[in-house]
């Protein structure tokens, strides 16, 4: 029998010496209903299938077979410049979805960017039949480096919207 998995959090809470706490939010008001937004968020294929060699998103589940987006399966972005491996935590269906990153996970280098969490958030909008889609990312960042990191983030995350509301279908 297997042993029991630690009970402690994948990355530290409090940055170490040098880094601080960034916490960035991001949202897009997407002209397509919640359900098919969320499903397309809550799809592999998503994440899997686009992406450009030689990097690559993976999930896996205990047994090492293949995962998808349920608690506790293994989720891990790689290639070059970056790893960003954890587990997915709470799932509320059709509202959230929670990414923690472990200790390790890195953008660039580990000396400057480590992203600790990435959440997503979709709720109906007010004009009745698109989706506001939040994503907030946490990191610890190298005190001297906040600016870069952020702008980094804005930058790749800005096309993230018209992604979705390009491959949703209305």
């Amino acid at each position: 029998m297997p042993p029991e998995p630690l009970l402690v959090a994948p990355s530290p809470d409090t940055p170490p010496p040098g880094f601080v706490e960034t916490i960035l939010d991001i949202h897009w008001n997407i002209d397509r209903p919640r359900a098919n937004v969320w499903a397309w968020l809550c799809d592999p294929a998503t994440f899997v299938d686009g992406q450009v060699w030689p990097y690559r998103v993976e999930f896996l589940d205990d047994s090492g077979g293949l995962g998808g987006f349920r608690t506790g399966c293994y989720n891990a972005h790689l290639g070059p410049g970056m790893c960003f491996a954890g587990v997915i935590g709470e799932i509320r269906d059709g509202e959230y979805r929670d990414l923690q990153y472990s200790y390790g996970s890195y953008a660039l280098t580990h000396r400057l960017f480590r992203p600790t969490r990435l959440q997503f958030w979709a709720e109906d909008a007010d004009d009745g039949g698109g989706t506001v889609l939040r994503c907030r990312i946490d990191a610890h960042v190298r005190t001297r480096a906040v600016g870069l990191w952020e702008r980094a983030v804005r930058l790749f995350f800005g096309r993230f919207g018209r992604w979705c509301e390009q491959a949703v279908a209305a």
